[in-house]
């Protein structure tokens, strides 16, 4: 009786120890925590291969592209759930991952996420939670501050490329600080983007709401 007592104190205790590991916070666990930041990496990198040719990609490859791009997402949104995200590079692969989001709130995590890792000691995730903003706004209609945004609406092969609305009451000094470059050098960039085909040189016919001072607090 003594033996059974012992043995089922024994089993209890291991329940209870396997329990633990479970519900460790993911800080105090070094292998987990290891684990998800390659598996972070890892997202970052199919994300960024998947976009080695994206300014050449048709409607269907990158509806396919989407597709992916929500499964990723949808697994770092789980690993910052988990309390895995406590590096400035894990902050800065969450960010890139929902930079490329379909949502006004995607493009709000990406520039928090961003401002997180600048915080954690990577500098140069600045420009990306500048570039975020720029996303958010036009997500919500308003014109973009950054100039960092184009727009292809055909997707054939003569389609051209078009610098979306940007915001002119916005300082280019600004502009060039926190994004690295100009409304000139953007629509440049455009303008190469477009190089072989018949395409003018204009920005993209929209209406976009003003984004006038104040608009996002620490930028404008």
């Amino acid at each position: 009786m003594r033996i059974s007592i012992f043995i089922f104190s024994l089993f209890l205790g291991s329940c209870a120890w396997v329990a633990d590991q479970k519900h460790r916070p993911c800080a105090e666990d070094a292998e987990r925590l290891g684990a998800r930041a390659r598996e972070l990496q890892e997202i970052v990198a199919a994300d960024q291969k998947d976009r080695s040719d994206f300014f050449t990609q048709t409607q269907e490859e990158l509806m396919g592209l989407q597709a992916r791009d929500a499964l990723r997402r949808q697994r770092v949104a789980e690993i910052h759930q988990e309390g895995c995200m406590t590096r400035a590079p894990d902050f800065a692969a969450g960010a890139l991952v929902f930079q490329h989001g379909d949502k006004p709130e995607h493009y709000l995590r990406a520039h928090q996420w961003a401002k997180q890792a600048v915080e954690l000691g990577d500098p140069s995730q600045r420009k990306l939670a500048a570039l975020a903003v720029d996303r958010y706004l036009i997500a919500r209609g308003q014109r973009q501050l950054f100039a960092s945004q184009a727009q292809k609406t055909d997707f054939s092969q003569t389609g051209c490329w078009c610098l979306r609305q940007v915001e002119p009451s916005y300082p280019d000094v600004l502009r060039k600080k926190e994004a690295g470059r100009t409304l000139a050098e953007a629509r440049a960039w455009v303008q190469k983007l477009n190089e072989g085909r018949n395409c003018p040189a204009k920005d993209c016919e929209e209406n976009l709401a003003p984004s006038p001072e104040g608009t996002v607090p620490g930028y404008w």
